[in-house]
């Protein structure tokens, strides 16, 4: 048994085709099948089923080992690497929403600044249902995205902080003249800019409205956070966006205090349950709750 044979099960499993196996690790399907057969041989079992590839019951058993040896493998490697005091090849994967990019990007370059000089920081936007998707198949670490209201089995989660919506507008929009704060009753009337239904912010959004019995006037909807910000510096209307996503130094637009609406909603860290877990991730899993802190409410 050989690394590269382990590197080729785990793939076959995760894609169940051994023709995209083959594209992914650019190899020709002859010679995946051929390493699929000879690991099998030497297991003294079938794998996989061969007429519509998926994982007999022993292969269902073996790939939780085989994902265990090949980031021992992996761990072995990094720490070697540190040793010798050379850049680790394999960065810290992480994935998170537009809205919360600044808030991950500026707390954990910072942690990793300071205790894991030696392993690179890889951040990737992407929407809650791509992070689940990449945390199954492996294309991610750890992912830090808001509540989903369903979540698949294989996903854990912890509590990082929570967030609030705030209202933001232009320097020059007329709202803000009068008065530097405004009701709920008020944000009714408000023509707003905002995320479009199939965003998690809508839905938070909605959910939140929902509980305080306020109808939003929307007028314009977005699935960018940064569209939405740059529409409203521009005078197009305000938005009720989330928190984090507003930086406090940014002078072409402004918050708006809301009254009678009280609310929150957490941020939450996913990993995968049962995933071998290297010793820079397990560290970063435990340290995480000293990054962000539970009791975080932006904003306020």
């Amino acid at each position: 048994m050989n690394e590269q044979q382990l590197y080729t099960f785990i793939e076959v499993a995760r894609r169940r085709h051994f023709r995209q196996a083959a594209d992914a690790l650019q190899l020709t399907q002859p010679a995946v099948s051929a390493q699929i057969k000879s690991l099998e041989e030497e297991l003294g079992t079938t794998l996989f089923y061969r007429s519509n590839v998926k994982l007999t019951s022993s292969g269902r058993l073996f790939l939780p080992y085989a994902l265990q040896i090949v980031e021992l493998i992996r761990e072995s490697k990094d720490l070697i690497t540190e040793n010798e005091e050379k850049p680790v090849k394999h960065p810290m994967v992480i994935g998170t929403t537009s809205c919360l990019t600044m808030t991950v990007l500026h707390r954990l370059t910072h942690y990793f600044q300071s205790f894991n000089q030696h392993t690179p920081l890889r951040v990737l936007t992407m929407s809650e249902e791509e992070l689940i998707h990449a945390i199954k198949e492996g294309q991610i670490d750890l992912g830090i995205a808001y509540s989903l209201e369903s979540l698949p089995s294989f996903i854990q989660t912890k509590t990082l902080f929570f967030d609030t919506f705030t209202l933001i507008t232009s320097q020059e929009y007329p709202l803000t003249k009068p008065y530097s704060y405004i009701s709920s009753t008020d944000l009714e009337k408000i023509p707003l800019i905002s995320f479009a239904p199939s965003t998690m912010e809508r839905r938070l959004l909605d959910r939140v409205c929902k509980q305080h019995g306020i109808h939003l006037n929307i007028m314009i909807e977005l699935t960018s956070i940064d569209e939405i910000k740059s529409l409203v510096a521009n005078n197009y209307g305000a938005a009720l966006v989330p928190t984090t996503s507003v930086y406090s130094k940014n002078s072409s637009y402004r918050r708006v205090r809301l009254v009678q609406f009280d609310h929150s909603f957490p941020v939450l860290l996913y990993y995968p349950e049962k995933r071998y877990q290297s010793r820079t991730l397990k560290r970063l899993i435990s340290d995480i709750s000293g990054i962000y802190s539970a009791e975080d409410r932006f904003g306020e």
